[in-house]
């Protein structure tokens, strides 16, 4: 059930926050190949989601946790109200269901996470923070369709101690060789192949989602074509 307006509760100006930057892979391509009314849809289905999750719809309801989702031309930025446990929880459930959705419609996106504090005001349009800069730079390097963990986020969950938040977080995330610019790394990324259901049923297929990853091919050749190779990978590693 989506939260009513009436029921979100004041933000801080200044917090210590989560922060997703996702990108939309292979925009100044879509630009040049789509006409400006299908880049113009596009862009209103990750509004539509961005309104979703804001409103926590599909998604289960923790506590007081809330996101809000800022968006500007190929890029969306996601922020946690603040950093307790169901925020955290919430901001990456959020984030997973904003890709995935995404993904189902054939949109490519990659990213990443940070956190630290964050001042966001939502009136003046005011947002700035080290974990922006820190998310933003971490995605420019990602190499695959996924979202990848900054330090700070391993920092974070290095510091839980009770055993079901751990637990709740490893379906979430997973630790692999990374596909980045600059290598092949280890790093903590967003497992969102996992609730990438086949058709009509709740089970996860393996096949199902490479072929769909796949699907990206019909709009893609050259250099874009190792963002799906390596997405493959990291899936192959994943299902391992």
């Amino acid at each position: 059930m989506a939260k009513k307006k009436s029921e979100k509760t004041n933000w801080k100006p200044t917090d210590r926050r989560f922060v997703a930057f996702l990108d939309i892979l292979g925009f100044k391509d879509l630009v040049m190949r789509k006409s400006h009314d299908e880049i113009y849809q596009i862009l209103n289905q990750i509004s539509k989601s961005k309104k979703l999750i804001e409103e926590g719809a599909d998604l289960k309801e923790v506590g007081d946790a809330e996101v809000y989702v800022v968006s500007f031309s190929d890029s969306i930025v996601i922020f946690s109200k603040n950093d307790n446990i169901d925020n955290f929880n919430y901001f990456l459930l959020a984030t997973r269901w904003l890709f995935t959705g995404a993904f189902n419609k054939q949109i490519p996106l990659k990213g990443a996470l940070a956190y630290g504090e964050v001042s966001l005001n939502k009136t003046e349009q005011i947002y700035f923070g080290q974990p922006i800069i820190d998310a933003y730079l971490m995605e420019e390097d990602v190499n695959y369709m996924g979202v990848v963990a900054h330090n700070s986020i391993d920092e974070y969950i290095s510091k839980l101690e009770n055993e079901k938040d751990l637990n709740r977080i490893d379906k979430i995330l997973f630790e692999e060789k990374t596909p980045l610019k600059c290598g092949s790394l280890t790093h903590t990324n967003l497992n969102w192949f996992k609730i990438i259901k086949q058709k009509d049923t709740e089970d996860f297929d393996f096949q199902d989602v490479k072929d769909k990853i796949n699907l990206f091919k019909k709009s893609s050749s050259g250099p874009a074509r190792k963002y799906i190779d390596n997405t493959i990978s990291v899936l192959e590693k994943v299902e391992k």
